[in-house]
C-alpha cells in the first residue's frame, strides 16, 4: 500500500511539475531563469520543503537583482568548457579501455561520451537563444 502511495505521489508531482514548467517555455534569458526558480519554489512550498524553499527564495532574490544576459552567457560558456573537459577525459579513458581490451569499460565510456555530446549540444543551443 505504501508503495502505491509513493508511486502515485511521484506521478502527481511529475504531472504538476510538467504542467507548471510549461509556463516558462516561451520565456528566454533572465525571464526564463526566474520562471524556473519560481516553479521550483512553488513545488518546494507544495511539498512543505522549508529548506529548499529558503534556498530558492534567496536564489530568486539574487536572480531578480543581478541576472543579466551577459552573466547567463558567461555561465553557459563555463558549463560548455566543463563538458568539453569531461569529454576529453572520457575520450582518454575510452582509449585506455580499448588498449586494455576491456569491453565493459569501452561501452561505459562510449555511453558517457554520447551523454556529454547531448549535453554539449543542449548548452550550445541554449547559448544561441541568448544571442
Amino acid at each position: 500500500m505504501k508503495l502505491i502511495l509513493v508511486v502515485l505521489g511521484t506521478v502527481m508531482a511529475s504531472i504538476s511539475f510538467n504542467t507548471v514548467a510549461q509556463d516558462c517555455s516561451g520565456k528566454t534569458a533572465c525571464e526564463a531563469k526566474i520562471c524556473q526558480i519560481e516553479t521550483q519554489l512553488d513545488l518546494a512550498k507544495q511539498y512543505n520543503n522549508s529548506q529548499k524553499e529558503a534556498g530558492l527564495s534567496k536564489a530568486l532574490e539574487q536572480a531578480k537583482a543581478h541576472c543579466t544576459t551577459d552573466g547567463l552567457s558567461d555561465e553557459l560558456k563555463d558549463k560548455i568548457d566543463d563538458v568539453k573537459e569531461d569529454m576529453a577525459e572520457h575520450q582518454d579513458d575510452l582509449k585506455e579501455a580499448i588498449k586494455d581490451q576491456k569491453l565493459d569499460k569501452v561501452n561505459k565510456y562510449k555511453k558517457k561520451l554520447a551523454e556529454d555530446s547531448k549535453e554539449l549540444e543542449r548548452l550550445k543551443a541554449e547559448l544561441e537563444t541568448l544571442k
